[in-house]
């Protein structure tokens, strides 16, 4: 009897300590249920972020479009360019395909081409001022060949090679070497241009070239004219005025420097200085010291072949070989 009492005692002791661990063992569970639920709460709006794209993504994924946009535009201006190719092809009889732009092997400057055939859109207003003639520039162009002319002036650097003894203008006590060649005659000038393999422009070469500049706009950012509204009190490095740049892209046609041409392709005056004395020729585009009135495209100023003006200066041309 006494064993059996004993082994119920037992019995009940087991029953109730196993009780007890599941009661313990439930509380841990309800605990670890409501941490993992309120992690799960906790991560649901990272979940949500997470299927959206990250920053950068949709930033890379912007300039992706815009990039395609670009792309798409250069297409459609690389066919409308090749269509004006074929329409008017770029090239000799007798040598390769000419480029738009060069870079001339000897003095290594940029040479940019002019095809008289192409029909631009800008047209030249006549405003002479200086001689009564007319001229008729769509004549000239009839009778014009391919060219390439200089895309800036020459600068006093590059004229330094083939001039070494020349004293460059000081401005403000300082040389400014990319800034253009000035006080050359046009004796000089025709030199430096034969040495680099080059030779001056003729009037009607120089003419073709500004077509499309904004000729008399009086606007600053266009010219470097006489006074500093335009930026500059005196000469400006080339290229300075991009805004000014013609329908070939040729830059500092108005300002900056008078620029020396070779031969007049209009009738001149027979009283005129350079039809009585070959020793005149003719400068073109106007100074950084000239007013808005010179800044016309087919202004002619005539002066002595041998004069160095401060304010005179120069680019070269060249015909395809």
């Amino acid at each position: 009897m006494k064993t059996l009492l004993a082994f119920i005692l037992l019995t009940l002791i087991f029953i109730s300590a196993c009780s007890s661990g599941i009661s313990k063992h439930q509380k841990r569970s309800k605990k670890y249920s409501s941490q993992v639920k309120e992690n799960s709460l906790q991560l649901q709006p990272h979940t949500k972020l997470d299927k959206r794209k990250p920053k950068k993504y949709r930033k890379h994924k912007k300039r992706t479009k815009k990039h395609k946009r670009q792309f798409k535009k250069y297409k459609r201006q690389s066919k409308k360019y090749k269509e004006q190719s074929k329409k008017f092809p770029l090239f000799s009889s007798s040598g390769p395909m000419l480029l738009p732009t060069v870079i001339h092997k000897v003095d290594s400057t940029l040479m940019v081409l002019i095809n008289p055939l192409v029909d631009k859109t800008y047209q030249s207003k006549s405003q002479q001022r200086n001689l009564e003639s007319p001229i008729d520039l769509s004549i000239n162009q009839k009778k014009m060949h391919i060219f390439y002319i200089d895309h800036t002036e020459v600068t006093t650097d590059q004229y330094k090679k083939t001039h070494p003894s020349h004293n460059p203008i000081s401005i403000n006590g300082e040389i400014c070497l990319l800034c253009p060649a000035m006080s050359v005659d046009w004796i000089s000038a025709k030199k430096h241009c034969q040495t680099v393999g080059k030779r001056l422009p003729t009037e009607a070469e120089w003419e073709l070239a500004a077509l499309g500049s904004p000729w008399n706009k009086g606007i600053k950012k266009f010219a470097n004219l006489i006074g500093d509204n335009d930026g500059f009190s005196a000469v400006a490095p080339v290229g300075s005025f991009p805004a000014g740049a013609g329908s070939y892209g040729v830059l500092d046609m108005i300002g900056n420097v008078w620029e020396w041409v070779d031969t007049p392709h209009s009738p001149l005056p027979k009283k005129s200085k350079l039809h009585e004395n070959k020793n005149y020729k003719i400068v073109k585009g106007g100074g950084w010291t000239s007013p808005s009135s010179f800044a016309s495209i087919d202004y002619r100023n005539i002066v002595a072949r041998d004069i160095k003006n401060p304010t005179f200066g120069f680019r070269c041309a060249k015909s395809p070989s």
